[in-house]
């Protein structure tokens, strides 16, 4: 037998091995009262949750209410039971002395934990697959009794932002500007300058006053065709965070054409401008499309009486074109929060090798909670607070946390779902590599090397 034959054979019956690990998990988790108890809750929360909770009586409030509010509370009890789950699996049978029943088959410690790791994906995707094929439902059903119109209806839009300088480049040039106005402030390194302001670049505003205007530069990643529109979308505040009244003109233009529609503004307006334009209005649409576009805007209000407008150019200016249907939206937002699982699904295993179950489940919460206050505490606090010693131990703490899982939780599904938004394949690959293959991949590690010492020394 060649090396390659035997190394398939080997292959195969560790995969058969793993399978067994993952079947026989998946069977005890379902003759539990967790899973229907779980799953109760699950039912509970997409059909009796939107009942419950009230909008604004529009179509948009109700399609708020089933994607925010449903899919999110369900996503947190799926997080909450997904990391207790795990943190049982290992630390209930090292407990009751049942390790070594099933590594004398003979399972490795890797193919334990893989094991395991996938009979948690797998309850996940099902539990996942019912929540979210519910909710796309109610949405249905919702839209047939009530008629809701074709503007009113979920879409799925590609979002384009301005081609703008990286947040890099963008602080290195603020300081660059500083350090020549001898503005820098006191008491700061240049690193730290420079950190602070790469950190807050998408949260810079800049203000378009009354007689200023303002353009941006779009390349779109999908063409767009004859037959479809773009729309055109700038959010804004005032000085006072209220209502205004917007006079202007809104100019957008295609370079492939040298076209350009105004559309004229004077309204009253919830500090947002949207406005469609289908793709002939740009003239003689080329076979291939058009995919380099220029927005700009001219604030005509009256100097004396009209506010400034404040905008992050990186956040509050886009170009929305089509994206395919809701629904493979919907599909996409289930992966990302499929992945979130995993990587929740793989830290908990690994905890529940090294700890008791009460432990585990302690260290896994505090973490939790430690990863929501971290990233919530990096985006508010100032670098002034952050100087202070009774601050110092918490900030550091928090931009630990907020680094290791920043780019694990980047992806933001439900808010692109209401907003009607597309998630891009790259960050829905990102998401997937990040949380459902990388992490998981060091945790295995981690986890594998504890268990093969603590419980397998004997049997291996």
């Amino acid at each position: 037998m060649t090396n390659d034959a035997q190394n398939r054979n080997a292959a195969a019956a560790s995969a058969r091995r793993i399978g067994g690990v993952a079947v026989l998990a998946v069977r005890a988790a379902l003759r539990t009262r967790t899973v229907a108890a779980l799953l109760a809750l699950l039912a509970a929360c997409v059909l009796v949750l939107p009942g419950v909770v009230k909008g604004d009586g529009t179509p948009e409030g109700e399609l708020h209410i089933l994607l925010t509010y449903t899919l999110g509370f369900a996503f947190g009890l799926l997080c909450l039971a997904t990391l207790w789950a795990a943190c049982a699996l290992f630390a209930a049978e090292i407990d009751s002395a049942r390790m070594q029943l099933s590594a004398v088959k003979p399972v490795c410690a890797a193919e334990f934990w893989v094991g395991k790791w996938l009979a948690l994906l797998a309850l996940n995707a099902a539990a996942l697959l019912a929540v979210y094929a519910g909710v796309y439902s109610q949405v249905r059903w919702r839209m047939h009794r009530d008629g809701w119109e074709v503007i009113e209806q979920p879409v799925s839009r590609h979002v384009t932002r301005p081609l703008l300088p990286t947040p890099r480049e963008e602080a290195r040039d603020t300081l660059a500007d500083l350090r020549a106005r001898n503005e820098l402030p006191q008491g700061y390194s240049e690193r730290t300058i420079l950190r602070v302001l790469e950190e807050k670049a998408h949260e810079k505003y800049t203000e378009i006053p009354p007689g200023g205007r303002q353009s941006w530069r779009f390349r779109l990643s999908r063409p767009l065709y004859a037959d479809e529109a773009v729309t055109a979308r700038l959010r804004f505040e005032t000085e006072y965070n209220t209502r205004a009244q917007v006079s202007g003109i809104c100019r957008l233009g295609s370079v492939e054409t040298a076209r350009a529609v105004e559309v004229p503004l004077d309204d009253f307006t919830l500090k947002e401008i949207e406005f469609d334009v289908e793709a002939r209005a740009f003239g003689q649409v080329p076979a291939a499309g058009l995919r380099t576009f220029e927005l700009s805007f001219a604030h005509t209000g009256d100097a004396q009486r009209a506010a400034g407008l404040l905008l992050r150019f990186r956040k509050d200016v886009a170009l929305l074109t089509p994206g395919g249907s809701f629904w493979m939206n919907l599909m996409r937002a289930a992966a990302v929060h499929w992945s979130v699982l995993a990587l929740l699904a793989a830290f908990g295993l690994t905890l529940s090798v090294c700890f008791s179950l009460p432990v585990a489940a302690f260290v896994a919460t505090v973490l939790l909670v430690l990863t929501m206050v971290g990233n919530s505490v990096v985006q508010v606090v100032s670098e002034e607070d952050a100087q202070k010693w009774s601050n110092r131990a918490g900030v550091m703490v928090s931009r630990t946390v907020h680094g290791a899982t920043r780019r694990a939780l980047q992806a933001e599904p439900l808010a692109a779902l209401t907003n009607g938004e597309r998630l891009d394949a790259g960050m829905l690959r990102v998401s997937l590599g990040w949380n459902a293959l990388l992490l998981p991949l060091l945790l295995a590690a981690a986890g594998c090397a504890v268990l093969r010492r603590r419980e397998l020394a004997d049997t291996e």
